[in-house]
């Protein structure tokens, strides 16, 4: 390797390590919150339950549906000049891969108690609500889902809660109508995973509708003009 691209390439990982790290954090936890859902046995998350619908109805495993899914939103996205960011691509790929590796490891199982379901569910909402934080935040573009949350909440100047309700309760009627496992959890995920993270960020003193989510060419630009 030239020392030119060694040098890119140390800048990069000077500039965006640990935002990525974080950002690997934020989708772990999403992905766990998922799978808090699914073995909650009360019915799916509102996206959780869309994507297995994919799957069933398709040969692909539950993450590899949220990841195709992913991907299809990103090109739909691009059509608006909406230019993904590295957060973006790597949400994409990462979240579905994460759902699958985790649930291999067989650890969580669902409890006989109703109130044990109950607080797996909720802790799912948490979980879930503080991953999507994590990854928003470091403003390395975000998830193909969030993307579009974003842009809703910037046209219709309506509070993110809302807007993700919104999509949240469009995500439920079509993965019910392609076969997902839907229940009460399911309701109740729709109209308080979109409240939990609006509450999130304002406690942590973030706002999305003010930051501005960088796209891979920013960085592209960034890096570039640091190896100058």
């Amino acid at each position: 390797m030239s020392d030119k691209r060694m040098k890119a390439l140390t800048r990069f990982f000077q500039l965006y390590a640990k935002k990525i790290i974080l950002q690997m954090i934020g989708f772990a936890l999403v992905a766990w919150g998922t799978l808090l859902f699914l073995y909650s046995d009360l019915g799916l998350n509102s996206w959780g339950l869309f994507h297995q619908g994919l799957s069933l109805q398709t040969p692909l495993t539950f993450g590899q549906a949220a990841q195709a899914f992913g991907s299809l939103l990103i090109i739909i996205t691009l059509f608006f000049r909406v230019i993904p960011g590295l957060g973006t691509i790597l949400n994409m790929f990462f979240i579905g891969r994460f759902i699958d590796l985790f649930d291999s490891f067989a650890i969580l199982y669902t409890p006989n108690s109703m109130i044990l379901k109950l607080l797996m569910l909720f802790l799912g909402i948490v979980v879930m609500a503080y991953g999507m934080f994590f990854y928003l935040k470091e403003n390395l573009g975000a998830g193909p889902k969030d993307g579009v949350m974003i842009l809703l909440h910037r046209i219709t100047n309506l509070d993110i809660g809302i807007v993700r309700t919104a999509m949240e309760v469009s995500a439920v009627i079509a993965g019910y109508l392609l076969g997902g496992d839907f229940g009460i959890g399911t309701v109740i995920s729709a109209f308080t995973i979109g409240p939990a993270l609006s509450i999130i960020c304002r406690l942590h003193k973030y706002k999305p509708k003010e930051i501005y989510q960088e796209n891979v060419i920013d960085t592209f630009k960034r890096i570039a003009a640091a190896n100058e």
